[in-house]
């Protein structure tokens, strides 16, 4: 999965030591609802809609190894909204590539991402269809309930790459 990840050029990668070191908790999972990306109940890969707590804890567990990767990406402030947005883009798309090329060549693996899914420009949720996707669909990290900071702290990986830099978190686990 390593060899995979290179293609991104990512900031960081991390191998998780055990999947205890991925935790899940409601009070991650609640921020979504707040809903200051605007996704929330508008989105298949966001909470309602993406699964209990319960489903991603089963599924987490259910594979044997993982990578956290991140990357830092040039803003001109904190206040750089447009910056921030279009740096969070383009990290999801490099997940999603390389997720696709993973899933054509065999590869069991799960990827979790920054922010909402972003393959449809209008989700299927919003007609009150299933996802055309799913086995593309990549869920976010906060939606599955996923602490981030925490685990970026407990791998001993740099959350905020200073006020100049946004930083966006990814995860995938493998057998």
């Amino acid at each position: 999965m390593k060899e995979y990840l290179k293609q991104g050029e990512f900031t960081e990668i991390a191998a998780l030591r055990d999947r205890c070191d991925i935790q899940i908790t409601e009070e991650v999972r609640e921020r979504c609802a707040d809903n200051y990306c605007g996704f929330y109940g508008k989105n298949h890969m966001c909470p309602p809609a993406v699964g209990d707590l319960d489903y991603y804890r089963q599924l987490i567990a259910s594979y044997d190894q993982g990578l956290v990767f991140s990357k830092a990406y040039p803003v001109t402030s904190r206040n750089d909204y447009q910056g921030m947005l279009a740096a969070g883009m383009a990290f999801r798309e490099i997940i999603q590539d390389i997720n696709r090329q993973a899933k054509a060549d065999h590869q069991d693996c799960l990827f979790f991402t920054a922010g909402t899914c972003g393959i449809c420009k209008k989700c299927a949720i919003l007609d009150d269809k299933p996802c055309r996707f799913p086995d593309q669909a990549i869920p976010s990290l906060e939606a599955a309930g996923i602490d981030v900071v925490g685990l970026s702290r407990d791998l001993g990986m740099k959350y905020n790459n200073g006020a100049d830099k946004v930083t966006y978190f990814g995860l995938v686990l493998y057998r």
